[in-house]
């Protein structure tokens, strides 16, 4: 029996060599690998990042400005300032507002962390102005013509219809790209990544930090003062 283990495991400097050679090429597999798992988790986040669409700032106030629905118009407001999906603005109810104070408690949905969130004085007063309207047969805060929540499908048509009016792009019009505009808009203004990831309610910050690919006031400030200076060649 040891006859026939020396015979496929023969111990000599060649079959040492042999698994030096084996060990080696293995190690440049799982590092080859390693390097194909990287390259498509970067690809797969340039991906993400090149199908972010959102507003600009005068294309939001474009926006805004051609609604003149009033429960449209509170409803937009909110979507926009709180970053809401189409389902969240469906499970807001009338007791979730506290105008007195200011303060909305939203539901997040996909297991994002929700809350209670500040409103600012034209949240309120656009709120204000749409509970005096609305139809109190339902709790829902925006309900449909029929009094149910309204639905994703009538917030798909309704930014369809309003993003037509306002000449937003078509590749824009999508009601998600409100909670794109705001996240964008946050940082634009200054905000630190950990404030816009509570306000938006995300659990991994990785979900917030694709916006600053998109933007970065503090980055294009730097480039500013550093493009400058006249150690940097210019023609």
């Amino acid at each position: 029996m040891l006859k026939i283990i020396e015979f496929y495991v023969p111990k000599n400097d060649d079959n040492k060599a042999i698994t030096r050679h084996n060990i080696a090429h293995n190690d440049y597999n799982v590092q080859s690998e390693g390097i194909s798992v990287l390259k498509r988790l970067v690809l797969i986040r340039m991906a993400n990042i090149r199908r972010i669409k959102y507003l600009t700032q005068e294309e939001l106030q474009g926006l805004l400005g051609v609604i003149t629905n009033k429960r449209d118009k509170a409803l937009y407001l909110l979507a926009y300032r709180h970053g809401l999906r189409a389902c969240e603005v469906g499970m807001l109810r009338v007791e979730d507002v506290d105008l007195g104070r200011s303060r909305i408690r939203i539901d997040r949905a996909k297991h994002s962390q929700g809350g209670e969130y500040l409103m600012q004085s034209d949240e309120v007063k656009s709120l204000k102005a749409w509970l005096k309207e609305k139809n109190g047969k339902t709790d829902a805060l925006f309900p449909s013509q029929r009094g149910r929540p309204i639905s994703r499908r009538m917030l798909d048509y309704s930014i369809k219809f309003y993003g037509q009016r306002a000449d937003i792009p078509v590749e824009k019009r999508h009601f998600h790209v409100l909670r794109h505009s705001i996240a964008v808009h946050l940082i634009e203004a200054g905000a630190d990544l950990r404030f816009v990831q509570d306000w938006l309610g995300h659990t991994n910050i990785q979900s917030t930090v694709i916006y600053a690919h998109l933007t970065n006031r503090a980055r294009d400030e730097q480039a500013t003062k550093l493009f400058s200076s006249p150690l940097i060649v210019r023609p």
